[in-house]
């Protein structure tokens, strides 16, 4: 088994990192899983490359996994480094490449050996870009074990109702005799662990998915329908999905056939009257969808595909070119990660920080009337909560 370093933008607890983390624990010797933007934080861009780089060489690491989010934290050229001067290969996922690859994602990936995204659509914008890709998604399916409970919900959706055009179309079913029972981030049920999430997901005859993106920088971003996880995960659990329609979403399931997608408030009304009237469809669609799921979507059988496909690849040709809308948004991280190694008085990261400045050229106006004061407020209030915390 190869050594492996995974180092991701969290680890939350009962988020997708821990079902990933299961695949590379069933599939490699994981030497570490490191939380990048807190270790980051803690130590500082001086120590915390220094960290990366004994954690390699004294465990003779040879497989890095990076998880690549929006935070701007880790630097191009320390990747480069860890390419040139060890011998590993970098794997780099992206979870949001359908409205972050043109700002983001095209830059680190060139780090990479091979690109792991979750949309089947999305290979071969990095291919166009000479970038060998590995396309799926992978999930832990001792969480999503199937479940025969009697369906008492006719439909439902949990999940944030904060982005895309969720309300509309929710509101516009509830105005239609459609009652929609909600869960999650915006809701008065409010955000609820996996195990209930599974739970609705499992008593509801119609279970729907949206896939409208959250993104403020753009308004054309308004277009963008980025492929869930959640259609996969509902399937597990052996029940019915009707999901907004995105690209790439026919490349995991099959439309009409397991699943069944809409386009527009109309045609999602439509649809959950016909699948309310017609059990024995739905759930024979559902029961297709399972088997799919539980055949080809188990984590450590995606991740020994990315490992087989990795060994198949050739040498990467690997370059670092950079822009300035790429170098603005990480010289912003800079100062503000600049400042919070001045506030912890470790001088050695401030000097790391003020190189990377220099050398990706990215300086504004912006910087400094909000990046600077950002981390200070940032600085006074976990420092705050942690005294709190500490005194009672």
């Amino acid at each position: 088994m190869h050594n492996s370093l995974f180092i991701n933008e969290n680890l939350d607890k009962q988020s997708y990192s821990e079902e990933v983390l299961k695949g590379i624990r069933e599939t490699t010797n994981l030497i570490e899983a490191i939380n990048y933007s807190d270790l980051y934080k803690l130590l500082g861009k001086y120590e915390f490359e220094e960290y990366i780089k004994k954690t390699i060489k004294n465990n003779n690491v040879e497989l890095l996994f990076f998880g690549i989010g929006a935070g701007m934290i880790i630097d191009i050229f320390f990747i480069k480094e860890l390419s040139e001067n060890y011998q590993v290969k970098i794997i780099t996922g992206f979870p949001d490449s359908e409205h972050l690859f043109e700002d983001i994602d095209r830059y680190y990936a060139q780090t990479a050996d091979i690109v792991w995204v979750g949309n089947p659509a999305l290979g071969k914008i990095f291919n166009i870009y000479g970038l060998p890709t590995f396309c799926s998604q992978g999930f832990d399916t001792n969480i999503y074990k199937k479940q025969v409970l009697d369906k008492t919900i006719d439909v439902s959706f949990t999940g944030g109702i904060n982005r895309g055009n969720r309300k509309e179309y929710i509101n516009f079913l509830n105005s239609n005799g459609i009652n929609v029972e909600l869960a999650g981030f915006g809701t008065k049920r409010g955000v609820i662990s996996t195990q209930e999430k599974n739970m609705i997901a499992s008593q509801s005859k119609i279970n729907l998915n949206f896939s409208g993106v959250l993104n403020y920088d753009r308004k054309i971003y308004q277009r963008v329908r980025q492929l869930k996880g959640r259609p996969l995960e509902i399937s597990l659990l052996g029940s019915f999905v009707l999901s907004e329609n995105a690209s790439g979403l026919e490349d995991l399931l099959s439309i009409g056939n397991e699943i069944d997608v809409f386009h527009s408030k109309e045609e999602l009304l439509t649809k959950i009257k016909f699948y309310l009237k017609n059990n024995e469809i739905r759930e024979s669609m559902a029961s297709k969808a399972s088997k799919k799921a539980h055949s080809l979507y188990e984590i450590s059988f995606v991740v020994s595909k990315l490992l087989d496909k990795l060994a198949q690849e050739e040498k990467t040709y690997k370059t670092y070119y950079l822009d300035l809308q790429f170098s603005r948004l990480f010289t912003s991280a800079r100062f503000y990660y600049l400042t919070q190694s001045f506030m912890r008085g470790n001088f050695k990261s401030m000097i790391k920080e003020i190189h990377a400045i220099y050398l990706y050229r990215g300086i504004r106006a912006k910087n400094f009337y909000y990046d600077i004061p950002r981390a200070f407020y940032h600085f006074f209030r976990d420092l705050l909560v942690k005294n709190k915390v500490g005194f009672e």
